[in-house]
């Protein structure tokens, strides 16, 4: 998984193995109901590159965690208070499950002792009293994938 350095910057590509059939998929900011798209390996006798290679920024590299096609969204209130909700993830197909009144589609989630132990944790390490964050949820134990600013609360 390659990630800008840049916090703002929403453009994130995951890179397939060739075990798996290779290619890559772009994540980005949702733009209607599309948050990712799939770029399959070029032909064996073509002359394009396997992918892109970005040059435009820095990047972080991470390994890709396999969630069983859902991420969780973590809303602290304090580090006493947290609630949870999950939705499809945007590497699953690329689309964004929305409901009736367009909004995407999050299903409420509890979280285990320790995920709240995490909620405090990044509650208190990043000093503030509303935080959200992501979750993901793999081979038994879970991961903070990104710490959000205000930007969670627009439109609720």
């Amino acid at each position: 998984v390659e990630k800008p350095a840049d916090t703002e910057n929403h453009n994130i590509c995951i890179y397939y193995p060739h075990t798996v059939g290779g290619g890559y998929k772009a994540l980005f900011r949702k733009v209607g109901n599309q948050a990712s798209r799939y770029y399959p390996p070029p032909a064996p006798d073509s002359s394009k590159p396997y992918t892109p290679v970005r040059r435009d920024t820095s990047f972080i590299y991470e390994d890709f965690m396999s969630t069983g096609g859902t991420d969780v969204k973590v809303y602290t209130i304090g580090p006493n208070y947290a609630h949870a909700e999950a939705r499809k993830s945007p590497v699953v197909d690329g689309r964004v499950q929305r409901d009736e009144n367009g909004k995407e589609e999050r299903f409420p989630v509890l979280l285990t002792p320790d995920e709240k132990e995490i909620a405090r944790r990044v509650c208190l390490a990043f000093g503030q009293t509303v935080c959200g964050f992501d979750l993901l949820r793999t081979k038994g134990r879970s991961y903070v994938c990104d710490v959000n600013g205000w930007s969670f609360v627009k439109n609720s």
